[in-house]
């Protein structure tokens, strides 16, 4: 039996180097072929930041692997450079701008040093466990130029292993500028949505048994207990985009998961995006609403509120504020739930009821800190109402948000919780009323008249615009509408930009508002007083050319 196994052994050995030899002697003559060098993979080291220049199925697909990176070469092992998936992955590479020298390598070489990408996935894991997700920046790259659209974002989910899904999810939505990424488990299968431009967008569907998986790796790097499945969870973990070794962004994702009937319902919001905006000259607000905000703000006290619906951009008008009025000398505090965007010079405290900080006890405490400027994320009761009012009579600038659909219903709404009119009406400088309204691409909008009717509405209230506000209207009307194409990823529209409605407490509205004026009065009266409404302002952008009808009506409604 031994002597068997014995000749057994023996055969096998001397057929592998036979195999062995031909494998030598066929990459020495595609090595001659091609007049490239001969490397043995088995005796050079490699780092594994290199090799992860190439992602491992590209690698094995074109029978290659990166040996080392000196600037912007690139040393790569291939066992064919006429193998059509290799020529593919070197043209990708050209075009991000390397330069590529190739080495001529066995296939079993190349298959031993393939397992080294498991220390690639080792470290990544590692970072993943301290919340820290690694994307290359090549990576990025590959897919702009790979996905023009979310159709085609979809049909590379759908044939994707498990191991890459979460790469590619958040790849794409750093590269379509996502807001909000949505995983929503049905009965068959697991949709994923992304929010573009405030209004979310099919992109994918995948088995449920692929998003176990991903699940608990969101988890893990958001710091959840991965045995919990029928309670709501809350965390963050943060995106490290790296060319090489130095980190090039970071964007923070925060997450929320909730129990469904079908399974855990995952939103990751991304924060930090390098299209936020936190300069108030970067809003797009225009020239003449600039020049109010910048006088109000300038303000050593009183208060400054945005008023809006959920989403509609009022946090980051808030934090352009006080990017503005963040000064050496003085002290800025925010409150907020939670922190959105990080603050150089700016102490910033997150509410935490699990905790017993909520924002009425926390905005007491912070009274013995000696702010000079407030921001409190929300008013959201008769408390933090109180104490905001009460920091804007004695001396502090006030920044906040408020749920009201126009500037003038933020004055009875706050009397409904229980601010005095006298008080109210001496703290109060600016309400400011904003929506956000998708931008029309540039590259494929289309000029189309709207119907003789809706024409008419139009001129009525573009006319309507005070002679006081400064505001001139176009004396030829355009109107274009969405038609989409590779540079707006087949939506129409690219980006978005706020529209305004800024009420100033004039000597006149603070008589109106001690005299517990409805809305609508104090309204007409800011009219009267130049304030331009809304829907004046979204029309303006209309004829300008910078979004369409059907915008304007999705966010504000009727237009009459």
């Amino acid at each position: 039996m031994n002597q068997t196994n014995t000749k057994t052994k023996d055969l096998n050995e001397k057929l592998f180097e036979i195999r062995r030899k031909e494998e030598e002697t066929r990459i020495n003559q595609i090595a001659e072929k091609f007049n490239i060098p001969y490397i043995n993979l088995l005796i050079i080291p490699i780092d594994s930041k290199d090799l992860a220049i190439i992602p491992q199925e590209k690698a094995e697909a074109g029978k290659m692997l990166v040996i080392k990176k000196s600037g912007n070469i690139l040393n790569i092992a291939v066992n064919n450079p006429d193998n059509p998936e290799t020529v593919k992955t070197i043209n990708e590479l050209k075009e991000q701008g390397f330069e590529c020298k190739l080495f001529a390598a066995t296939l079993t070489s190349l298959k031993k040093a393939w397992e080294r990408y498991e220390s690639v996935t080792r470290e990544k894991q590692s970072a993943s466990s301290k919340g820290i997700f690694v994307i290359q920046k090549n990576e990025l790259t590959e897919f702009k130029k790979s996905l023009g659209t979310i159709q085609e974002l979809k049909k590379v989910i759908s044939n994707l292993s498990t191991t890459r899904l979460l790469t590619i999810i958040l790849a794409g939505s750093i590269e379509m500028k996502v807001s909000d990424i949505h995983l929503e488990p049905t009965k068959e299968e697991i949709n994923m949505r992304y929010r573009v431009d405030g209004l979310l967008q099919n992109v994918a569907n995948f088995p449920q048994k692929e998003y176990r998986f991903l699940l608990s790796r969101i988890k893990t790097l958001s710091d959840m207990l991965l045995n919990i499945h029928d309670v709501s969870q809350d965390g963050r973990f943060t995106i490290n985009v790296l060319d090489g070794e130095k980190i090039e962004q970071s964007i923070d994702i925060r997450v929320s998961i909730l129990p469904s009937t079908h399974g855990e319902s995952v939103v990751m919001r991304l924060l930090g995006l390098s299209s936020v905006k936190l300069n108030l000259k970067d809003l797009n607000i225009r020239p003449e609403f600039l020049k109010i905000i910048e006088s109000q703000i300038n303000s050593p006290t009183g208060m400054i509120l945005t008023t809006g619906p959920t989403g509609s951009g009022k946090t980051t008008t808030l934090y352009a504020c006080l990017n503005y009025v963040n000064k050496p000398g003085t002290k800025i505090i925010t409150v907020e739930d939670p922190v959105e965007y990080r603050l150089a010079g700016v102490t910033q405290t997150q509410i935490s009821k699990r905790k017993g900080h909520t924002f009425a006890t926390t905005l007491k405490s912070i009274v013995r800190q000696d702010p000079d400027i407030l921001m409190i994320g929300e008013i959201r009761d008769e408390e933090s109402a109180e104490i905001s009012v009460q920091f804007a009579l004695t001396g502090h600038l006030v920044f906040s948000t408020f749920h009201t659909n126009e500037a003038a219903g933020a004055i009875p709404r706050l009397i409904s919780l229980k601010i005095k009119p006298d008080a109210l009406a001496s703290s109060l400088n600016l309400a400011i009323a904003q929506r956000l309204v998708r931008k029309l691409c540039p590259d494929c909008k289309k000029e189309q008249q709207p119907p003789k009717e809706t024409l008419e509405s139009i001129k009525k209230i573009l006319d309507s615009i005070p002679e006081k506000s400064g505001l001139s209207i176009p004396k030829k009307l355009a109107f274009y509408q969405a038609q989409g194409c590779a540079k707006c990823h087949g939506l129409g529209y690219q980006g978005r930009i706020g529209i305004f409605e800024l009420l100033t407490v004039s000597e006149e509205i603070k008589k109106l508002i001690l005299k517990e004026t409805a809305a609508f009065e104090i309204q007409n009266k800011a009219q009267e007083e130049g304030m331009t409404t809304l829907i004046q302002d979204a029309l303006l952008r209309v004829v300008e050319g910078s979004t369409d009808l059907e915008e304007v009506k999705r966010v504000i409604g009727t237009i009459n």
